[in-house]
C-alpha cells in the first residue's frame, strides 16, 4: 500500500480513539477507546487526515495542530466534512491532548496502533534512538470520497502538512 495523489485511499484501515463527550471533557477524564473503521468514516466525505510524530511534543502542540483548530470553520466552508488528527500515541494520550488543545469537540484525535498504517504506507518515522520508538511522520492528506487529492509530508517544519498548505489545496 502507498498513499499518493490520485490514488484510492487504502481500505481496511483501523484506528483507535476515545470519542469526545461533554461529560468527559476534563483532560484527566478517561473515556473508553473504540475502533474507528476508516472505510466507514471517510465514505462519501471530504476528510483531512493530519498526522504528527507525537502528542504533547513542541512542534506538534505549538505550530501544527492549533492552526487546524483555529481554522476549522474555514476548512468546513471549503467542503471539509471532518478533520482527523493521527499519531502513534495511544488513544488515551490522544484524547487528553485533544482536550488540552481545546479541540476534542472540533476534530477527532486518533491513534495508529503500533504505527501499522504508517508502516504499511511508508509514512513511519523511527525515533528509537531518541527513546520514542516508531512513530508517524508529519503529514497531511486530503481524501475526497475515497480519492487522495493531496498529500504533503514534512521531514522538518509544517510547510506541506500545515493548515495553510491544506487550505490552498482544497
Amino acid at each position: 500500500m502507498t498513499v499518493s495523489e490520485g490514488s484510492t485511499f487504502p481500505q481496511g484501515v483501523k484506528f483507535n480513539y476515545v470519542p469526545y463527550t461533554p461529560e468527559d471533557s476534563d483532560v484527566l477524564a478517561c473515556g473508553v477507546p473504540i475502533s474507528m473503521d476508516l472505510d466507514k468514516e471517510i465514505a462519501g466525505k471530504k476528510v483531512v487526515l493530519v498526522a504528527v510524530p507525537g502528542a504533547f511534543t513542541p512542534t506538534c502542540t505549538a505550530n501544527h495542530i492549533p492552526p487546524f483548530l483555529e481554522k476549522i470553520n474555514e476548512l468546513k466552508s471549503k467542503g471539509v466534512d471532518e478533520v482527523i488528527v493521527l499519531s502513534a500515541n495511544d488513544p488515551f494520550v490522544m484524547s487528553a491532548w485533544g482536550k488540552a488543545l481545546h479541540g476534542a469537540d472540533k476534530v477527532k484525535f486518533v491513534s495508529d496502533p503500533n504505527s501499522q498504517f504508517a508502516k504499511a504506507n511508508g509514512l513511519d518515522l523511527d525515533l528509537t534512538d531518541k527513546g520514542m520508538g516508531v512513530r508517524v511522520k508529519r503529514f497531511a492528506v486530503i481524501v475526497d470520497k475515497g480519492k487522495v487529492t493531496y498529500i504533503g509530508v514534512d521531514p522538518q517544519g509544517v510547510e506541506k502538512s500545515g493548515v495553510d498548505a491544506v487550505v490552498a489545496k482544497l
